[in-house]
């Protein structure tokens, strides 16, 4: 029986938790629509319950309790923000609440750069990667330079490959080159 059938007999259904810190509405849009997508590629079985923060807000203590009462069941906290290379203390300070409050043990925190690769370079900085390691969380990165540059590095690989004449290769030619016996119908 597949997993769908089981899901279907069952009524499985599941429904995931995110906080989207943003700091542009065109980047809370942005997130919420990969959520959304991400639940579709699971035949509509996920739901996202998703809660947008807008970053600076988190400066202020009601509504940094706020957001923290609302990350607690997180299963996934997003950054999407424009200059996602840069640790602000502050926010570094929130996000260390979540993690020792938080209720969802396998969560992950999202770091997707929403700022514009053509304007200026963005990376991912090792504290991010410091942070979630030390929290025991999963850390998904979105970086669009870095894709670039990786997908750079792949498509040079391929394009190696092609050109190079492997064992096999070259005896494929070599076979094509005595003809081909035998295989017709009538042979």
């Amino acid at each position: 029986m597949s997993a769908k059938a089981i899901r279907e007999e069952n009524g499985f259904e599941s429904i995931m938790n995110a906080v989207v810190l943003y700091d542009t509405v065109d980047f809370a849009a942005k997130a919420n629509a990969m959520l959304e997508r991400a639940a579709h590629w699971t035949d509509e079985t996920t739901h996202w319950s998703v809660k947008p923060w807008r970053v600076d807000m988190l400066k202020l203590p009601p509504a940094a309790e706020a957001a923290l009462a609302e990350a607690a069941e997180a299963h996934l906290v997003v950054l999407e923000l424009r200059q996602v290379q840069l640790v602000l203390p502050w926010l570094v300070d929130w996000l260390e609440q979540w993690a020792a409050c938080r209720q969802v043990q396998d969560a992950a925190l999202a770091v997707w750069d929403g700022g514009n690769a053509a304007l200026r370079p963005a990376r991912a900085t090792p504290e991010w990667s410091q942070f979630a390691g030390r929290h025991g969380l999963s850390l998904i990165f979105k970086d669009n330079a870095l894709i670039e540059d990786k997908s750079a590095i792949f498509a040079g690989g391929l394009h190696e490959r092609e050109l190079a004449l492997t064992p096999t290769l070259k005896h494929i030619l070599e076979q094509s080159e005595q003809g081909y016996q035998h295989w017709g119908l009538n042979d």
